[in-house]
């Protein structure tokens, strides 16, 4: 396969060497001693994980103490980093695990616990600026998407939780089956049966 100027691409497997050597290069000078390694590891994770959180938890404060608590778990856990995954993929696991601990020990609703894409807050406001314009089109706007996440929270939990995580464009196959420990065959075909049970609720409710 080639590159667009012309040059060969380098295979996918090396690509993945060169990322697994550089995570443990990272976690030496970590676990030596040096912080401005780890405060890079912080800087460049933290958008991520507290998204992966958030998809989870609905909520911005839980999601971003979850973030600081999974990084304080990685400082103390890196030195079981084995290089079986990314770095990456190992941290999300982590925040993955800490996310659903936080849902299952507090009662959410439908709307609280899952969400599309952005902030809550972004999306009041967003409603409140339309509705100033078109006050019909944005509550029937909002009634959809409220409807759309109540239909994906419906969703068997295993199905869901691929959805959600395949949704991040910085997820592969790959690194969602890592997360969720399942090989990637089964998170392919969850993420089939999830977009077709979903297709199957949303039309049912005349919302497609």
């Amino acid at each position: 396969m080639n590159a667009p100027n012309g040059q060969t691409s380098p295979p996918k497997l090396w690509i993945r060497t060169a990322e697994y050597a550089d995570d443990a290069a990272r976690v030496e000078r970590v676990l030596a001693g040096d912080q401005r390694a780890f405060g890079d590891l912080v800087r460049q994770y933290h958008g991520l994980c507290y998204h992966v959180s958030y998809k989870v938890l609905r909520n911005a404060g839980d999601a971003e103490e979850i973030v600081q608590d999974a990084f304080i778990k990685v400082h103390g856990a890196l030195a079981e980093f084995r290089g079986e995954a990314s770095l990456k993929t190992w941290i999300l696991r982590i925040v993955w695990r800490l996310s659903l601990n936080r849902q299952r020990d507090r009662s959410r609703s439908a709307w609280s616990r899952l969400g599309l894409d952005g902030d809550a807050e972004a999306d009041v406001e967003m409603v409140r600026s339309r509705s100033a314009e078109h006050p019909d089109r944005a509550y029937q706007a909002q009634d959809t998407k409220e409807k759309v996440l109540e239909a994906i929270d419906r969703l068997p939990e295993p199905l869901r939780q691929a959805l959600v995580l395949h949704g991040f464009e910085e997820l592969g196959y790959d690194d969602v089956a890592r997360i969720l420990q399942v090989p990637v065959g089964t998170v392919c075909s969850r993420i089939h049966g999830a977009r077709r049970k979903l297709a199957d609720d949303l039309q049912r409710r005349g919302l497609v």
